[in-house]
Protein backbone atom coordinates (compact mmCIF):
# COMPACT_ATOMS: atom_id res chain seq x y z
CA UNK A 1 0.00 0.00 0.00
CA UNK A 2 1.03 3.55 -0.66
CA UNK A 3 0.49 6.91 1.25
CA UNK A 4 0.43 10.39 0.50
CA UNK A 5 1.21 13.34 2.06
CA UNK A 6 -0.85 16.62 1.07
CA UNK A 7 -0.37 19.77 2.33
CA UNK A 8 -2.74 22.89 0.93
CA UNK A 9 -2.19 26.32 1.66
CA UNK A 10 -2.84 30.35 0.27
CA UNK A 11 -0.04 32.17 -0.31
CA UNK A 12 -0.23 35.22 0.93
CA UNK A 13 -0.77 38.18 -2.12
CA UNK A 14 2.09 38.09 -4.53
CA UNK A 15 4.16 35.51 -2.96
CA UNK A 16 2.46 32.27 -4.64
CA UNK A 17 5.21 31.94 -7.28
CA UNK A 18 7.95 32.40 -4.04
CA UNK A 19 6.34 29.16 -2.51
CA UNK A 20 6.24 26.87 -5.66
CA UNK A 21 10.20 28.27 -6.04
CA UNK A 22 10.65 27.15 -2.53
CA UNK A 23 9.26 23.68 -2.90
CA UNK A 24 10.69 23.49 -6.21
CA UNK A 25 14.15 24.48 -4.65
CA UNK A 26 14.05 21.40 -1.80
CA UNK A 27 12.76 18.96 -4.49
CA UNK A 28 15.92 17.37 -4.95
CA UNK A 29 16.90 16.74 -1.79
CA UNK A 30 12.93 15.55 -0.81
CA UNK A 31 13.82 12.88 -3.83
CA UNK A 32 16.59 11.26 -2.42
CA UNK A 33 14.45 10.61 0.74
CA UNK A 34 14.21 6.74 1.36
CA UNK A 35 10.49 5.85 -0.12
CA UNK A 36 9.97 8.79 -2.14
CA UNK A 37 7.68 8.10 -5.19
CA UNK A 38 6.90 11.35 -6.85
CA UNK A 39 4.69 14.29 -6.09
CA UNK A 40 2.61 16.86 -8.21
CA UNK A 41 2.17 20.34 -7.25
CA UNK A 42 -0.92 22.13 -8.36
CA UNK A 43 -2.22 25.98 -7.92
CA UNK A 44 -5.14 28.05 -8.89
CA UNK A 45 -5.32 31.71 -7.61
CA UNK A 46 -3.26 32.00 -4.46
CA UNK A 47 -3.91 28.73 -3.32
CA UNK A 48 -1.79 25.63 -4.09
CA UNK A 49 -1.69 21.80 -2.80
CA UNK A 50 1.26 19.66 -2.51
CA UNK A 51 0.29 15.92 -2.56
CA UNK A 52 3.45 13.47 -2.74
CA UNK A 53 3.07 9.84 -2.54
CA UNK A 54 5.36 7.41 -0.40
CA UNK A 55 6.37 3.91 -0.75
CA UNK A 56 4.91 2.82 2.94
CA UNK A 57 3.74 4.55 5.69
CA UNK A 58 7.00 4.56 7.46
CA UNK A 59 8.69 6.21 5.08
CA UNK A 60 6.22 8.99 5.03
CA UNK A 61 6.54 9.51 8.57
CA UNK A 62 10.02 9.07 8.76
CA UNK A 63 10.21 12.61 6.19
CA UNK A 64 7.26 14.25 7.85
CA UNK A 65 8.94 14.23 11.24
CA UNK A 66 12.69 15.07 9.33
CA UNK A 67 14.41 18.33 10.17
CA UNK A 68 13.85 18.36 5.99
CA UNK A 69 9.88 18.24 6.21
CA UNK A 70 9.65 21.11 9.15
CA UNK A 71 11.68 23.38 7.78
CA UNK A 72 9.96 23.38 4.84
CA UNK A 73 6.89 23.96 6.43
CA UNK A 74 8.20 26.20 8.57
CA UNK A 75 9.23 28.64 5.31
CA UNK A 76 5.90 28.08 3.38
CA UNK A 77 4.12 29.27 6.68
CA UNK A 78 5.64 32.53 6.50
CA UNK A 79 4.77 32.85 2.45
CA UNK A 80 1.12 31.98 3.25
CA UNK A 81 -1.17 33.77 5.03
CA UNK A 82 -2.00 30.89 7.46
CA UNK A 83 -0.09 27.75 8.16
CA UNK A 84 -0.76 25.09 5.58
CA UNK A 85 -2.49 22.06 6.15
CA UNK A 86 -1.05 18.82 5.83
CA UNK A 87 -2.94 15.33 5.96
CA UNK A 88 -1.55 11.91 5.14
CA UNK A 89 -3.71 9.67 3.24
CA UNK A 90 -3.75 6.14 2.61
CA UNK A 91 -3.55 5.67 -1.57
CA UNK A 92 -6.87 3.02 -2.22
CA UNK A 93 -6.61 3.18 -6.36
CA UNK A 94 -4.47 4.49 -8.53
CA UNK A 95 -5.08 3.91 -12.32
CA UNK A 96 -3.39 5.15 -15.07
CA UNK A 97 -4.13 4.96 -19.06
CA UNK A 98 -2.51 2.24 -21.54
CA UNK A 99 0.01 4.84 -22.21
CA UNK A 100 1.06 5.20 -18.32
CA UNK A 101 1.43 8.38 -16.34
CA UNK A 102 4.84 9.07 -16.99
CA UNK A 103 5.32 9.31 -21.16
CA UNK A 104 8.68 6.69 -21.57
CA UNK A 105 10.04 9.81 -22.97
CA UNK A 106 10.08 11.87 -19.86
CA UNK A 107 13.01 11.71 -17.31
CA UNK A 108 15.68 10.58 -19.65
CA UNK A 109 14.29 6.96 -19.68
CA UNK A 110 12.61 6.16 -22.90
Amino acid sequence: MYYCRVLEGTAKPGQLEAALQLAQERLEIIKKVSGFLFIQIMDTGDEFITVSSWRSNKDLQAYAESDLARNLLKDLTSLCIAPPRVRTYELRMMVESDEGFFPSDEGGEG
